[in-house]
């Protein structure tokens, strides 16, 4: 009976994968923006939830749903169909898969597209939680050159794959499944930490502190992940701070 079972749940599962399939296939070609827009948006939705859970942080339960959904709209609204529109362009400019074309694309998708859409969607994620415009000014100088090294690893063997092997029509697919990872982790850096998300000048993770003493450099608090700590402002924030 066990292996009856057994032989039951595999037949399952691979029938439920063709009708997924079947069922994506028809979407694609019915609606293919939008179908590419939903799952990215899906996608983005939990991959927040995922690092809500990481950061193990106190909230009620519409708090969490508006920053799932926050995330969400980003990857919906924009990074799926600049995803669509660059595959689409890139396919077109250097159609094929041998070596030339696939060395080019791959220079041009990490120097090009990724500062584009981790920069873009700094400021989106920025803008969606109400912050300024110097404020968003000093995050990205703070930090989109180090995201952008740091998804050049995660991203260009993907890349490669994706233009080596993988049809155009599934290539943003299979960027969302590789993006639930990466995505969790730019939540953690561009969506704000439960106890800042009310703070009304800076909504992300950092929070003036009160200096020790008269005339001392004053301290920014940073979230790390699912710590905070005091650190030095950059040049770009000391600004700000004056202000």
């Amino acid at each position: 009976p066990s292996l009856q079972q057994a032989s039951l749940c595999s037949y399952m599962l691979r029938a439920s994968t063709h009708r997924l399939i079947v069922w994506y296939n028809a979407r694609l070609t019915a609606a293919p923006y939008s179908t590419k827009a939903v799952g990215t948006g899906v996608t983005y939705t939990f991959s927040d939830l995922t690092a809500q859970a990481i950061e193990a942080e106190p909230r009620a339960v519409g708090e969490r749903v508006e920053r799932a959904l926050k995330f969400g709209a980003v990857g919906g609204l924009w990074v799926g169909p600049l995803l669509t529109h660059w595959f689409n362009f890139m396919e077109r400019m250097l159609p094929g898969a041998s070596l030339r074309p696939l060395a080019i694309k791959l220079f041009v998708d990490q120097t090009v597209q990724g500062p584009l859409m981790i920069g873009s969607m700094f400021c989106w994620c920025a803008l969606a939680n109400g912050a300024s415009l110097p404020a968003i000014r000093a995050k990205l100088d703070e930090e989109l050159f180090s995201t952008w090294c740091a998804s050049v690893w995660v991203w260009a063997p993907v890349q490669v794959l994706q233009q080596a092997v993988v049809p155009l029509q599934y290539r943003v697919a299979v960027s969302n499944l590789v993006s639930y990872f990466w995505d969790t982790y730019l939540s953690l850096q561009m969506m704000p930490a439960p106890a800042e998300a009310g703070a009304p000048v800076d909504p992300f993770p950092r929070q003036a502190a009160t200096a020790a003493a008269p005339g001392a450099q004053p301290l920014l608090r940073r979230r790390s992940s699912t710590f905070l700590r005091d650190e030095p402002p950059t040049p770009s924030e000391a600004k700000l701070v004056k202000r």
